[in-house]
């Protein structure tokens, strides 16, 4: 009868969790235009959309190897970013939308939008964020009613903007982080199932195993940054105890999920290391990003209370303070203890560690800080520990009382109600202590996601009216400021028209929601008062609420309400330019001397210098000078170390390129055209103005050549004087589709033998 109640009020206290995020949150579906990262998110939804409705999915052989791997044009002058990012939660939005949600829609006569399932799935997410907590607390082995607190107060976690997994992390006011709430909603169940899947001496159940593999590849696949805190979290579980023989089995069985997962992901990880050298590193993002704070400041931020609870009384750091002592008594569950400090250390990040940190695979490009969401999942284990704890002093607290007052008849007979009573009310004050923030906090953002959209319905007709009138004859991309000039300032409701672009499929530029691709450095050196500079990104639109002082070349065009439309000629997609000379760099070497480059006299002669981050490039012959960048700003020729500044680093061409485009055509992720190269030029190349990565393949006059790179980062071919036809097209990386269909072909294989399998655990 006893577990019976347990159970019920486990369920009432998280199901009121639930509820009570269902209410706060309920305004994230509302939303019609969003102010920060899930303008991000939603455009790659939009993308993968877009590849699925283009390539015959789901049944066409083109399908899966695209969805997987394409080419997202919005920013940045283009860039794979699923080869590198995280695409699986974008594919499993648009499958199940278009297979199941937008089917049953039409069926009702709704008309739920793409956009509209997006924010359903993400505010569903958050919202039932307490139930896999709870399951994972369950899983583990910890009470009921302590895991259910626990599981409460998941939801309540406050930070001043350190990404955890506090509800700003992920709401319409706050950061919009949503790759990292896919990962972030199964990340508890991994290290839970892990847990279950190790500790037993003897074999562990298969089913344990598929779990752990299960939902540690949906975190990672999810946020891959995730997925390698969560295995990090996972390694101090070999030592359950120290018997050198248990060491050895949980050290196997280890291995067999960290291979397992890797299999999975082999298709995406794999080429990732391969291919390493085409993901930059940005300077755009400040350096407290990569090597995190320091262990000083880490440990002030704890004892403050900013880790867990901004601006409030401590009431989840005191609870995970007490849950780390009280858990290194316990025989099994103390690892977790363990987990939680190791993941601490992990987020002390470079400024601590220096270079060790290095040496564990993807941590030299990783966001350090990023680590606090490690933090944050291993402090939940923390939880239900504490809770047991403060259960605990109450009834023994009373156990003393009721001992000292036996002799009094009516204290007696209230005695057993007492304990239960005392930790209703301790619970109830640190959950208003804990809760009533939140729930100001997102009092505040559902009045103002209805004030932005109130905002968003006045002007949207004319900015829709815009978007057709461009979307008819667009041949190039979209400038709309950027977050540095007029374009700040310049929205629709809440949003930035540079940001709301990408959520409606036009590529834009001077916005970097990602700055990964080789051109993302490169696309800042854009100034609105040249002319040139609008040729050499394609930028033939342009949205402004006046003109600042464009280039001359800049003509208006029309106006929409608050929106004035300007065009600008270029020369299209492509272009023929001269490269007489050779740069070998590394992936973030080379951008102070394209920054020059774009400033100086040879690029205005059309002079676009040959580059290449390989290790062993291919160097055309006819070079007639080759550099080697040493750092970014010294260069390497004949063995002579130079500085880009003080000595001239290019040469000019023997004239200016006059070559023509004709019939440029765009179909899918295939860019043609006809092009006329002068007969003058001896070292003409066909320039694409798309950033430069392997996955483009080029062909000319119908056959398939050798693509280069050329400044700033440009897709190029070698071209003789005459008439051509090129075709440039983004094709996925075959190394990936061979990936691909071993793994799906390894599925029988290991249902078939799964005998076998569970004999290894």
């Amino acid at each position: 009868m006893a577990n019976k109640i347990k159970r019920v009020i486990a369920v009432i206290i998280v199901l009121s969790a639930v509820i009570l995020n269902l209410i706060l949150y309920r305004a994230e579906t509302q939303i019609k235009g969003d102010p920060n990262d899930n303008v991000f998110q939603y455009s790659l939804v939009a993308r993968t959309n877009w590849i699925w409705e283009n390539y015959g999915c789901p049944l066409s052989l083109e399908c899966l190897p695209n969805l997987v791997d394409h080419n997202v044009t919005y920013w940045a002058e283009g860039y794979a970013l699923p080869f590198y990012y995280s695409h699986v939660p974008q594919i499993a939005i648009v499958a199940s939308y278009n297979l199941i949600i937008k089917p049953v829609s039409l069926w009702v006569n709704s008309d739920l939008s793409l956009y509209s399932y997006y924010n359903w799935t993400k505010y569903l997410l958050l919202a039932l964020f307490p139930l896999p907590v709870f399951a994972a607390f369950i899983l583990v082995g910890f009470p009921l009613i302590p895991a259910a607190l626990a599981a409460f107060f998941a939801a309540h976690f406050s930070t001043d903007g350190l990404y955890g997994i506090d509800p700003p992390s992920f709401l319409w006011r706050g950061w919009g982080l949503t790759s990292q709430l896919y990962a972030m909603f199964f990340m508890p169940l991994g290290l839970a199932f892990t847990y279950r899947a190790v500790k037993n001496r003897s074999s562990s159940s298969l089913a344990d195993y598929f779990f752990s593999v299960l939902f540690l590849v949906l975190t990672t696949a999810g946020h891959l940054g995730m997925g390698i805190i969560s295995l990090l979290a996972t390694a101090p579980m070999l030592f359950l105890d120290l018997k050198k023989r248990n060491i050895i089995i949980r050290g196997k069985k280890l291995f067999l999920i960290y291979i397992s997962l890797l299999f999975a992901l082999s298709y995406w990880i794999i080429p990732i290391l391969l291919n390493n050298q085409y993901h930059i590193i940005s300077f755009w993002d400040p350096i407290w990003k990569f090597d995190s704070y320091g262990w000083y400041e880490v440990v002030r931020q704890y004892v403050n209370g900013e880790i867990f609870d901004w601006q409030r009384l401590p009431v989840i750091t005191v609870l995970v303070t007490i849950g780390f002592f009280a858990l290194l008594l316990s025989n099994t569950r103390f690892i977790f203890s363990y987990i939680f400090a190791l993941i601490m250390l992990f987020y002390f990040g470079r400024s601590t560690w220096g270079g060790l940190i290095d040496f564990i695979p993807g941590m030299k490009d990783f966001h350090l800080h990023r680590f606090i969401v490690g933090v944050h999942i291993a402090s939940l284990f923390l939880l239900p520990p504490a809770f047991e704890f403060i259960f605990e002093k109450v009834n023994k607290f009373y156990s003393i009382l009721t001992g000292k007052l036996t002799m009094i008849k009516d204290i007696r007979k209230v005695t057993p109600l007492l304990a239960p009573l005392s930790s209703l009310i301790i619970i109830s004050v640190l959950i208003y202590f804990t809760a009533d923030q939140t729930v100001k906090y997102n009092a505040l953002n559902h009045r103002w996601i209805g004030e932005a959209n109130s905002a968003y319905n006045y002007d949207e007709k004319q900015f829709l009216d815009l978007l057709d009138s461009i979307r008819n004859i667009q041949k190039g991309r979209v400038y709309a400021g950027r977050p540095g000039n007029w374009g700040h300032d310049f929205r629709l409701g809440s949003s930035q028209i540079y940001m709301l672009l990408s959520v409606y499929g036009f590529d834009l530029t001077q916005f970097l929601p990602e700055t990964w691709s080789m051109m993302s450095e490169n696309d800042q050196n854009f100034d609105e008062r040249v002319a040139s500079d609008y040729d050499l990104l394609n930028i033939t639109h342009i949205i402004s609420p006046n003109n600042p002082g464009f280039a001359g070349n800049v003509k208006f065009d029309k106006k929409f309400g608050p929106f004035e439309l300007y065009r600008a000629k270029t020369s299209g997609w492509f272009d023929v330019v001269e490269s007489p000379m050779f740069v070998k760099s590394d992936k973030t070497d080379f951008l102070n001397l394209v920054y020059l480059w774009h400033r100086g006299w040879p690029r205005t002669w059309k002079m676009h210098p040959l580059i290449s981050v390989e290790k062993n490039p291919v160097i055309p012959p006819d070079m007639k000078r080759q550099i080697k960048m040493v750092d970014e700003v010294t260069f390497e020729e004949a063995g002579i170390r130079k500085n880009i500044f003080a000595d001239f680093p290019f040469i000019f061409p023997d004239s200016t390129p006059s070559g023509k485009i004709k019939s440029e055509k765009v179909s899918r992720q295939t860019y043609s055209a006809g092009v006329e190269v002068p007969g003058s030029c001896r070292s003409c190349y066909i320039m694409f103005k798309m950033s430069y990565h392997p996955n483009w393949q080029v062909t000319l006059d119908g056959q398939k050549v050798q693509k280069f790179a050329v400044f700033p980062m440009y897709v190029a071919v070698k071209a003789s004087p005459g008439t051509h036809r090129i075709e440039v097209t983004h094709k996925p990386n075959t190394l990936k589709v061979i990936l691909i269909v071993l793994e799906i072909t390894a599925i029988p294989v290991l249902i078939f033998f799964r005998k076998k399998l569970k004999s290894l655990l």
